[in-house]
């Protein structure tokens, strides 16, 4: 296909305007055609949709981390990592067969296994391996390659970044220049001012006194009137005790002694009740009894 393609360019340069003239009316009336049906779906529900997808998608490739520095050191396996790839090989010659996470499946059960004392080498062989990898990491962030990559990474971050709120139409926001400190006052204007505000002290004073003077200007309140006033509020804030209670208490008993009173007759009708309906049945089982026997 791209020779093909390259061929058919060749042919198109050397063709003349007048055989060139079909093909770009052809091409015109395809773009106007097109024009008006995107318009129309630019209207519709679909393209904001599409839009909005399309703004969600160009987020999260910002969000994309940068790429791994190639000349770290890479990092130390753990015990487990260890074990797995002492083992492999073993798992692999007995059973050709196993698919690859079969036998991983298999290391992870050999590994469930093991006992804390059989584990304690490989946890022992990882450390001594993170030690190693520790002092040449510290070792490769003092080059010059590792302070490239920082510069790199760094700027990768700063562009994602500012895509990332032109995209999502954040502003920056213009900081404002701090003002500058004023020059500490000097020492007399203070001693100014506590001057004033002791000279101010005495005169609250007096309008004080002035105004505990003409409160006792007034005309004094005779002591007898104030008891009684004393009195009387407290006679009308307690609480009135009625002499209903008093004449209650023995209508309350004869009430009840009423109440037994009914109770007790209303018992009594009941019994009396009750003989009359047992003698009237004795009554009529004797004269059943009697024509009986007259009749045989």
């Amino acid at each position: 296909m791209g020779v093909v393609g390259k061929e058919i360019a060749v042919l198109w340069r050397k063709a003349s305007s007048g055989d060139k003239a079909p093909f770009e009316k052809k091409a015109d009336a395809a773009k106007k055609t097109y024009h008006s049906k995107m318009e129309k779906y630019q209207k519709t529900g679909n393209y904001k949709k599409h839009q909005m997808r399309l703004l969600a998608w160009k987020i999260h490739e910002t969000k994309k981390p940068f790429r791994k520095d190639e000349n770290a050191p890479k990092r130390s396996l753990s015990a487990y990592m260890i074990y797995t790839a002492s083992v492999r090989k073993q798992i692999v010659k007995e059973n050709p067969d196993m698919s690859v996470t079969e036998v991983m499946k298999e290391q992870s059960a050999m590994w469930k296994a093991l006992g804390d004392s059989d584990r304690q080498k490989w946890n022992t062989k990882a450390a001594a391996e993170k030690k190693k990898y520790d002092t040449k990491l510290a070792r490769y962030m003092k080059t010059a390659d590792y302070q490239k990559y920082v510069v790199e990474r760094d700027a990768y971050k700063a562009e994602m970044k500012e895509k990332r709120n032109k995209l999502m139409g954040v502003k920056k926001r213009a900081r404002t220049p701090t003002k500058a400190k004023s020059a500490p006052k000097s020492p007399s204007k203070k001693k100014a001012k506590r001057s004033a505000r002791r000279s101010r002290t005495p005169k609250s004073s007096k309008s004080r006194s002035v105004s505990r003077r003409r409160r006792s200007a007034k005309s004094p309140k005779s002591p007898k009137r104030s008891r009684k006033r004393r009195a009387e509020k407290r006679k009308s804030k307690a609480p009135k005790r009625s002499t209903s209670r008093k004449s209650r208490t023995p209508r309350a008993s004869k009430s009840r002694s009423k109440s037994r009173s009914k109770s007790r007759s209303a018992s009594r009708s009941r019994s009396a009740k009750r003989r009359s309906t047992s003698r009237s049945k004795s009554r009529r089982r004797s004269t059943s009894r009697r024509s009986k026997k007259a009749s045989e």
